[in-house]
């Protein structure tokens, strides 16, 4: 991430869950072939006086979108440069550590009652090869093979409900957390200068983190 995302998570003292329409990757959360065409066949069969505000499968689909929400971490025992390069952006960009158990413990899903949060590695499938019906969340755990070396585990929140269906939500959910019980370490990029280095290291001192700052595993320590 880059600095300012850092210090919005310091701040806030809440990870960023973004509403799955706003990525890049329009794909995200797209039901399997196999899926779609079984729930395009359901509403074939509804009656034109049906109350449900939902028509097809693509409103459906667009109902799950605006109503699921998406932290991404890279699931990964050492650093990857091809992250750096991708995420990164610039040299002046820095990376979280963390551990499932950091995340289970450290975050406050008290206020998420009826609501389905999850962590889970994605799996990488393409859509053709997905048999049957999933679960609706585990749709957004699913990427085409391509983007098998980012290694992603994924947060997500889905909020969709059958008696208050919405679409006008928020483009992100704030998921309250303990900064020390989430926070193992902060990786500034590899490539960074040293004054970047101390700057993170300030702003680390000024929110009182109990974090280790490391330069890349890549640059110079």
């Amino acid at each position: 991430m880059d600095l300012a995302k850092l210090i919005s998570l310091l701040d806030t003292k809440a990870i960023w869950l973004a509403r799955a329409d706003t990525f890049r990757d329009k794909h995200e959360g797209r039901f399997p072939d196999e899926m779609r065409s079984l729930i395009e066949k359901a509403y074939e069969s509804f009656r034109a006086d049906d109350p449900s505000p939902v028509k097809d499968a693509e409103d459906f689909q667009d109902y799950l979108l605006k109503n699921t929400f998406i932290s991404c971490w890279h699931k990964n025992i050492d650093e990857n440069m091809a992250m750096w390069e991708i995420y990164g952006r610039d040299t002046n960009a820095i990376a979280v550590q963390t551990t499932v158990s950091r995340i289970r413990d450290g975050t406050d899903s008290s206020g998420l009652n009826g609501h389905s949060l999850l962590l889970k590695p994605v799996v990488y499938q393409k859509a053709k090869d997905v048999p049957g019906v999933l679960p609706y969340e585990d749709c957004f755990f699913r990427k085409r093979p391509h983007f098998a070396f980012e290694q992603e585990a994924r947060i997500s929140l889905d909020t969709y409900s059958p008696a208050t269906r919405t679409k006008n939500t928020s483009y992100g959910y704030q998921l309250q957390c303990s900064i020390d019980m989430l926070i193992e370490s902060i990786y500034v990029h590899p490539d960074s200068a040293g004054w970047f280095l101390a700057v993170v290291q300030s702003i680390i001192k000024r929110y009182a983190v109990n974090a280790e700052v490391k330069c890349g595993a890549f640059g110079n320590t």
